[in-house]
């Protein structure tokens, strides 16, 4: 299963990955080899790329998911919870010098 998965995802990754000349290059050589004809082959290009933005896409949502993941998993804070945790502390600060302050006169 795991084994599976990783084809997969290899396979997406390889998807995502293509360029333009690679897609030409491959329908260029289907043409060739006289598997696809000259329309096919240009459909052929158009489709690839089509699928490699889809794919691209795809595994930058997955990524952004898993990374997501492991940064709960950790208890990292958030950007927006360490601003806040930040505002925090310099009331807190400003609290504490006002308090200074108060001592010293």
């Amino acid at each position: 299963m795991l084994e599976l998965l990783k084809k997969g995802f290899y396979t997406g990754l390889g998807l995502a990955l293509i360029t333009k000349e690679k897609a030409e290059e491959l329908a260029k050589e289907l043409v060739m080899k006289g598997e696809l004809s000259e329309k096919e082959g240009k459909g052929f290009v158009v489709e690839i790329l089509k699928k490699s933005k889809e794919a691209e896409q795809e595994f930058k949502k997955k990524a952004e998911t898993l990374v997501y993941n492991a940064i709960k998993k950790i208890d990292v804070p958030s950007k927006k919870e360490f601003t806040a945790i930040t505002q925090r502390l310099a009331i807190l600060e400003g609290k504490i010098e006002d308090l200074k302050n108060k001592i010293a006169k």
